[in-house]
């Protein structure tokens, strides 16, 4: 019965936010606009787009090599916060309204059943339902005590998260762009440090957009809003990117965790992205904002891989199957890396390789568009011959590279995963 109130009094506080809710306006298939992934150096309102800077879509690479180097940093602890490679945990925690609780308990279903998923990460829904940004960038708000009794029921510390996914947005905006884009801006950025502050050792938190909302009916967060609301994650990002205080990750002054985009959710309605993406109307409910079961699955479904993929999550998220073992006592004349066995491969491979002498190596997996996937070596290795089983189950088929690079050698061999 408890339950039952709550969803009440959260669905009396949307709609009092909003004007009365009727069925979904189908025909706004469009609102014309550019996803911010596809934007690139264009502009919007005279503001460039991309996910990062100067219209691209990658981190820049001090930024990048940041959150890897954060990543490998995310291990299990214990309740107190101490290591614990035994019985640790690690706590990827969601932050955010009702849209982000609805995809993001989807996500956990899916992402809970995965056999690639680490076993330590333990994902805890903290997003609520009529919780803005707005209300929860006060961190003496009461969504973070409900966060905090979750954690609990979850049997999880706030000294165990590590790793938290942010969606946000604020009720009925009326303000021209840029205005309300820069209001939301300062309530995530309060966000972020509200998660260092609660979160000690919260070490990287990503972002994501809106969906679409131009088939919405009510004043709860339509177009172009949704849209809008991407800038504020960007100008966020870039912000701690370019050095501000206020968001510092590191050091002896750190004030929040390292921010990043997660997976970018917003598409123009019909409108089919590059990748595929793309908003139905039946994939919302019917005041045109909230998602139906079909759009919690896709947003699920992007975080999901995007978590699988992504070479600041996949050393946490993804369960450990690599190891690599010294094989035979013969000694290599030259540097080498062996082309693969099997060759298709569904879903794991060998891959060997061989040093002359002891040296530095990275071995690392990329796929046709040379974005990384996988490190399967970064380290010291005496003269010798290795081996090692690649497990490409968390990916796609096709075709992707191994690239050996040790001193002045470096070798790409072609690799097909075949399912």
């Amino acid at each position: 019965m408890h339950h039952v109130l709550s969803f009440l009094l959260i669905s009396v506080t949307i709609a009092g936010m909003a004007s009365s809710a009727s069925a979904q306006n189908c025909s706004n298939t469009s609102v014309g606009l550019k996803p911010l992934t596809e934007l690139g150096t264009g502009t919007y309102q005279g503001y460039p787009g991309g996910l990062y800077s100067q219209g691209q879509n990658q981190r820049p690479a001090a930024h990048e090599t940041a959150g890897r180097a954060l990543a490998q940093q995310v291990q299990s602890l214990n309740a107190a916060g101490a290591p614990d490679s035994t019985n640790g945990k690690i706590v990827l925690l969601s932050i955010g309204m009702s849209n982000t609780t609805q995809e993001f308990s989807v996500f956990k279903s899916i992402a809970d059943a995965d056999p690639v998923k680490n076993p330590r990460v333990v994902i805890v829904d903290g997003a609520q339902g009529g919780q803005t940004a707005a209300i929860i960038s006060s961190p003496s708000a009461a969504f973070w005590d409900t966060v905090s009794q979750r954690l609990a029921r979850a049997n999880v510390t706030p000294s165990q998260v590590q790793v938290a996914w942010v969606k946000e947005a604020n009720a009925g905006p009326t303000q021209a762009f840029p205005v309300h884009a820069q209001m939301l801006q300062a309530n995530l950025e309060s966000i972020a440090r509200n998660l260092k502050l609660k979160y000690p050792n919260i070490k990287i938190a990503y972002y994501s957009s809106r969906i679409y909302a131009g088939y919405a009916t009510t004043t709860l967060n339509p177009e172009p809003y949704a849209y809008e609301s991407g800038f504020s994650v960007k100008w966020m990002i870039e912000k701690q990117i370019n050095g501000d205080t206020s968001l510092a990750y590191s050091g002896s002054n750190a004030r929040a965790p390292w921010l990043a985009w997660g997976p970018y959710l917003w598409a123009d309605g019909l409108t089919t992205r590059s990748d595929g993406l793309k908003w139905e109307c039946l994939d919302f409910q019917t005041d045109g904002t909230h998602p139906n079961t079909t759009a919690r699955q896709k947003v699920a479904q992007l975080l999901l891989t995007f978590l699988k993929s992504d070479p600041t999550a996949t050393p946490w998220f993804v369960k450990t199957t690599t190891q690599i073992e010294r094989v035979g006592k013969i000694v290599p004349s030259t540097a080498r890396l062996e082309q693969n066995y099997p060759n298709p491969f569904n879903p794991t491979t060998t891959i060997e390789f061989g040093l002359p002498r002891a040296a530095h190596v990275n071995l690392n997996i990329y796929d046709l568009t040379g974005k990384e996937v996988m490190t399967l070596a970064d380290g010291e290795y005496r003269s010798g011959a290795y081996r090692v089983t690649w497990d490409a189950r968390a990916l796609p088929s096709g075709v992707y590279y191994c690239r050996m690079a040790s001193e002045n050698f470096a070798q790409t061999r072609a690799m097909v995963l075949l399912r």
